[in-house]
Formats: structure tokens, sequence, C-alpha cells
């Protein structure tokens, strides 16, 4: 139980890590004189510096001792957020973004493998719900608590509540993460990668679960711009549209498991898949007719929130399984291919960002039905037993 909660607590912190201190951008741009590109770069620099060493985690993971790997990796993350506290300047903020997402991408990669040894095939979906959904209702929280800290606190605040929070997951892993002894046989070259970039079936897996997430990540990168500064929204109302979005894929995820008894996996996947499509029709409406108006774009978001819940907890499983004891590997090679993929996405939308939500809603509906037809594939191709 001790380690379960420990694993809660460490993706609760990857959850919080970016949604903590989204609020604190306009701030941002008024201290260090920041174009909207410019603040961007705190989240990008973070996912690139995360995405490369997901590669280097996930094969550490496999080689050595992952218990060893995960709290190394925290180490370097409450580094990182002790830099963003105390930095003077704009360089040293990316400077601590990017140790902090060299740092968490140790223990967002191994955690989920140490989980979900504990569970059986058919109940590791209502695992994953439970984990997310935990991890997703702190995202919730987040943007809220962001606000008022940084009301109260400023930018710097929102920072150190992260610092105080890695300090509370090292802690906890160093007591209840088990040790397990690793294959040595594995390599730390990337070549190591080569067998599974090779595989189609682990790609298109991953290129399913990356673009439906990338869209939720990419207007959650952007809707601090877009609503305070494009919608006139005040700090201390963004907190709850931002929130609510991630309050509702928290409750549903922590639903998954009575629904998935209820009403069977593939059944929970198909409502996932046709709640995502009607959602990217009307993000290409709001886009095409330029509406331009919170609640609106809100509320097709918590529509969207509800849907890609299915999908992404019941593929994820399945593609860690593709390929036989590379589990620290597959899950550093889809969260590589996941953040790099947002990275690109966020920064693409922020260069031809006007405060308009077109190019944000016209992006999202490109990625939705990309992967409604990868998914449709998988599922074509029997890749999943459901």
């Amino acid at each position: 139980m001790f380690k379960l909660i420990t694993i809660l607590f460490i993706q609760v912190l990857c959850g919080m890590e970016m949604d903590l201190f989204i609020p604190s951008f306009p701030e941002l741009q008024n201290v260090f004189n920041l174009s909207p590109f410019m603040v961007q770069m705190t989240i990008s620099i973070n996912f690139t510096a995360f995405c490369i060493c997901s590669l280097f985690a996930g094969a550490l993971g496999d080689k050595y001792n992952r218990r060893t790997v995960l709290i190394l990796g925290l180490c370097i993350f409450v580094l990182g957020s002790l830099l963003c506290v105390f930095t003077p300047n704009y360089f040293g903020l990316i400077l601590g973004r990017a140790l902090q997402g060299i740092g968490i991408s140790a223990p967002a990669i191994l955690s989920f493998p140490v989980l979900l040894e504990n569970y059986a095939k058919e109940k590791q979906p209502g695992a994953m719900g439970l984990v997310n959904g935990v991890k997703t209702l702190a995202m919730a929280i987040a943007p809220v608590i962001g606000s008022f800290v940084n009301l109260y606190f400023s930018w710097r605040g929102n920072f150190s509540v992260l610092l105080g929070m890695g300090v509370l997951c090292l802690i906890a892993s160093y007591f209840s993460v088990p040790s397990k002894a690793g294959n040595h046989d594995v390599s730390l070259s990337l070549n190591t990668y080569v067998p599974l970039l090779k595989s189609k079936k682990l790609l298109t897996f991953f290129a399913g679960i990356s673009l439906l997430t990338g869209a939720y990540w990419l207007f959650t990168g952007m809707a601090p711009i877009l609503y305070m500064q494009g919608m006139a929204v005040p700090l201390e109302q963004y907190g709850y549209y931002q929130g609510s979005l991630s309050l509702v894929f928290a409750i549903v995820c922590i639903l998954s498991p009575q629904l998935y008894r209820l009403f069977g996996q593939k059944r929970c996947l198909y409502f996932g898949m046709i709640v995502c499509l009607i959602s990217a029709i009307f993000l290409l409406g709001v886009s095409l007719l330029q509406i331009k108006h919170p609640m609106v774009i809100t509320v097709i978001l918590l529509f969207f929130s509800l849907g890609i819940v299915f999908p992404i907890n019941i593929l994820y499983p399945f593609s860690l399984e593709v390929l036989p004891h590379t589990k620290g590997r597959s899950a550093g090679l889809g969260q590589s291919i996941l953040l790099s993929l947002t990275a690109f996405l966020i920064e693409m939308v922020a260069y031809f960002y006007h405060g308009e939500f077109m190019p944000i809603g016209l992006t999202m509906f490109v990625a939705i039905m990309l992967s409604i037809f990868l998914i449709h594939r998988i599922m074509q191709n029997k890749w999943l037993t459901l």
C-alpha cells in the first residue's frame, strides 16, 4: 500500500509540475519582459529535457536497479526546483526548468512499470485509471492553487511548492520503492531502441496515444495566454476554467474500473473515440467561426476531457507489452514521443498565435483525427484483446 501511495505522489508531482506554475505566465512575461514564445520556452525546454532523458531513464531502469535510478532523478529535480526558486534572471529559470525535466524523467517513466508489475493484465487499465485519476485530480486543483499562490507569493511561490513536493517524493521513494535487479546485457546506447523503433505495432500505439494526449496538453499549455490575455479572464477566475477540465478527466479516471466492469473495456474504448470525434468537429467549427468565448471553448474541452480517458488508459498498458522484457525502454520511448510531439505543437502554435483560438483549435482537430485513425487501425488489426 505504501508503494502505491508513493507512486501516486510521484505522478501527482509529474502532473502538477506544469499546471501549478502556468498561472504565473503573465507575471513572468512582465518581470522578465518576455514574448509569448519565450514564456512558452519554460514548458518546451522542460519537455525537451524530459523527452531526451526519458530514453536514457528507460534503458537505465532496465539495466540497473530501478530504485536507484528513480531516486537519483528526484535528486536532480529538487536541484532544478531550487534554481527556479532563487534564480535572478530568465536564463536561470530556463536552466532550472531543464533540470526539472531531466530529473522528473526517471520517476515518471519507471513508476508505471513498478506499479503495473503488481497487477494482472486485465486489471492494469483499472490501475492506470486510478493513478491517472489521482494525478489529474491534482492537475485540476493545481491551477487554482497556482493562481492564489501567485497572487500572494508571486511566481517564486509556485516553484517553492514544487520544491517541497519533490523533497516529499524523494523521502517516500527512499523508504518504499523496492529494489529490483536489472539486466546488465541491456545497452545504454541509443541503439538499444532500434528494435522498438522498427516495431510498426509499437509505434502505432504510441502515435495514437501521443496525438490524443498531445492535443489536450497543447490546449493546457496555451490556455493561460488565450484566456487571460486573449479573452480577458481574470487571474482569480482562470484556475477554475483550467481546473474544471482536469477535474472531469480525474473523476472519470477514478470511476473507470467500475465502468469497465459494467460495460466492458471495448465499449468504453468505442465510447471514448466517439466523444473525441464529436469534440474535434466542434473544435473545428469554433475555429472556423472564430468564436472567442471562454465558456463555449471550456464546454467543448470538458467533453473532450471525458472522451480521452478510455483510449489513453486502455491502450497504454497494452503498449508496454508489445515487445517482451522492454517495459522500461518502451515507457521511455513512449514518453519521449509524447513530449517531443507536445513541445513541437506548443511552439508551432505559439509562433502563429496572435490572440485568436483558431491556430489552437485547428491543430487540435488535426491531432485528434489522426489519433482516431490510428486507434481504428489498432482495432482493425486486432492488436487489442478486449
